[in-house]
């Protein structure tokens, strides 16, 4: 295959515990947007346990294919993380020691009060001839090799060390290599609304693009709509038809259309609130803290986030929330009376100038002939009024508990866009 022919890029996951469901992948989403600054799209994707011989086979066959290899994972000290091994074999070369890194992995271990073992030793030893790609994080560097036209990058498991050391040190010399434009893509997040809603309703707007190919993307709580450049896209033609698409999901969706760009709907609600100088504080009980930590995410959250409170047994909703014991006894803790005085009583105790609130069951115990597994109250509350919203949410408890705690910030979402209006 000559090199015209080839793919961009392809990654190679190594590890048993991939293959055996014990870790998940957590490379793929990371690679695939770290590469967008050189142009570069990653075509395929490969796991392979930890045998020299499979690795060897699959590096051998890959290298031939992509111009760019990827090779994740097996670089540890240990028996089984043979990933070296493997990559020398389909290289054809022998392993080397590197006397300056194992003098790093003795410096970094002296710097944590703490001596190396001799399994460490494994990880400085390199394929001949390769350029070594250090890790300031871990004691495990990777490595790159060019053979045959390809560019193979050898990277380390834990996810910090690999995104580090990607960033730093492999996506320049990636850049270098392809010579490309970056890579246009842009994102569009909605909220509420069905895939098969969102296509009928959009309808033309994204049929037959000239600049892009469209990605639809569903979650627990929305779906996202990514539009890729295609190869050779007229400038133009791009902008027309990502204008055309915005508008049409502001016409079409409102408030359900939270951004034309990745920001996470906590995060566009905050900016929401710094532009109006004001802040926001929750009571949870269903979602135990999970808009707390949605807001919490991105830094510089403490100038509009200013409190959670998890109230999950009904005295706590009493004693830390003020909600009346007499409203929990007629209604239950359940109820639109109950989630109404939560959102005002975080609000006040907080001096919040919105206070949130969520109540619910999220199964799978709990339920009753009136009050099924994924009932949900949600609310918001401002100084003079309250807006409360009765929903039923589908799936298991972690699924139930996301989408009421994403479902209550949209809502305050929901009121500053019509505030602003």
């Amino acid at each position: 295959m000559n090199q015209d022919e080839r793919h961009d890029a392809e990654v190679i996951l190594v590890g048993n515990e991939l293959l055996g469901g014990e870790r998940g992948d957590r490379h793929l989403a990371f690679l695939g947007r770290a590469l967008r600054p050189a142009g570069v799209r990653i075509v395929r994707a490969h796991t392979v346990g930890d045998h020299v011989g499979a690795i060897a086979d699959l590096v051998r066959e890959r290298m031939r294919a992509a111009r760019l290899l990827i090779v994740t994972g097996g670089l540890g000290p240990t028996d089984d993380d043979i990933t070296r091994d493997g990559v020398a074999q389909a290289l054809g070369a022998s392993l080397e020691f590197d006397e300056p890194t194992w003098s790093r992995i003795v410096e970094f271990f002296a710097a944590r009060g703490r001596t190396p073992s001799d399994a460490n030793r494994r990880q400085a030893m390199f394929p001949r001839g390769a350029e070594i790609v250090g890790n300031a994080l871990g004691t495990a560097p990777g490595f790159h090799v060019q053979q045959d036209g390809a560019h193979i990058f050898v990277l380390p498991g834990p996810p910090g060390e690999l995104q580090a050391m990607f960033n730093d040190l492999v996506l320049p010399r990636v850049t270098a290599a392809f010579q490309r434009p970056a890579l246009r893509m842009e994102h569009f997040r909605t909220i509420g609304v069905g895939e098969s809603q969102l296509v009928e309703m959009l309808g033309n707007t994204v049929a037959d693009l000239d600049g892009f190919t469209v990605s639809w993307l569903p979650n627990i709580f929305g779906v996202d709509i990514v539009l890729t450049q295609k190869a050779d896209a007229n400038v133009a033609a791009m902008d027309q038809e990502a204008t055309r698409l915005h508008e049409r999901l502001m016409e079409q969706l409102g408030s359900r259309y939270y951004t034309h760009s990745e920001t996470p709907l906590a995060r566009v609600v905050g900016d929401q609130l710094v532009a109006r100088a004001q802040t926001v504080a929750a009571a949870e009980s269903l979602t135990g803290g999970t808009v707390a930590r949605l807001f919490t995410e991105h830094s510089g959250s403490s100038a509009y986030f200013l409190a959670s409170t998890v109230a999950y047994a009904n005295e706590a909703k009493v004693d830390l929330l003020g909600v009346r014991a007499d409203t929990i006894e007629q209604f239950g803790a359940v109820s639109e009376e109950v989630c109404t005085e939560m959102a005002h009583g975080i609000r006040r105790r907080a001096k919040a100038s919105w206070g949130l609130a969520t109540t619910g069951i999220a199964g799978p115990t709990g339920a009753t002939p009136h009050k099924p597994i994924g009932l949900t109250f949600i609310a918001v509350a401002w100084e003079g009024g309250v807006q409360v919203k009765r929903l039923i949410y589908t799936g298991d408890r972690h699924t139930i508990r996301e989408r009421a705690a994403h479902g209550v910030i949209w809502l305050l979402h929901d009121r500053l866009t019509r505030e602003s209006a």
